[in-house]
C-alpha cells in the first residue's frame, strides 16, 4: 500500500523547512523502503512513512531516544522482532511533536558520516 499522500507532502515540507546550512535540497532522495516511502539525506536514513500512511519512522539516535519516548504516541522502531535504539514510530497522537522530530533526525544526520552508502558484495 503507498505512503498516505499528504502525509509524505508535509514531511517533504518539513525536511525542506529543517534543512541544515550546507545540505541542498537535491541531497534529500526518496526511496520505496520498508513497505512505504524512506527519506534520505545525503545518502543516510532520516525519516520513513510506513506503507499504512499512519506512521512516521525518524532516525533520531541513540542521545535522544529516551527523551523521545517519553511523549505520547512515540515508541521504539521494531523490525522483525528486534528493537533499534535511536529509531522511533511516530503515531497519530504524536504528530503535533512531528516538525521537532524532523528537525531533530536531521540533525542527528548532520552527525553521520557523509560517506557514500556501503554495498553488499556480490556473489559470485
Amino acid at each position: 500500500m503507498p505512503a498516505n499522500p499528504d502525509l509524505t507532502a508535509h514531511v517533504r515540507r518539513l525536511l525542506v523547512k529543517h534543512l541544515p546550512d550546507g545540505v541542498a535540497v537535491s541531497e534529500i532522495t526518496e526511496k520505496k523502503m520498508f513497505g512505504g516511502l524512506a527519506f534520505m539525506v545525503r545518502g543516510k536514513l532520516c525519516v520513513g512513512i510506513n506503507g499504512d500512511g499512519c506512521e512516521v519512522m525518524l532516525r533520531i539516535g541513540k542521545p535522544h531516544h529516551d527523551a523521545a519516548l517519553a511523549h505520547e504516541g512515540v515508541r521504539t522502531t521494531v523490525m522483525k522482532g528486534r528493537e533499534y535504539r535511536g529509531y522511533i514510530d511516530v503515531d497519530e497522537t504524536a504528530m503535533p511533536l512531528l516538525e521537532d522530530l524532523v528537525a531533530l533526525a536531521l540533525r542527528h544526520n548532520q552527525e553521520l558520516s557523509a560517506a557514500p552508502p556501503r554495498r553488499r558484495k556480490q556473489k559470485p
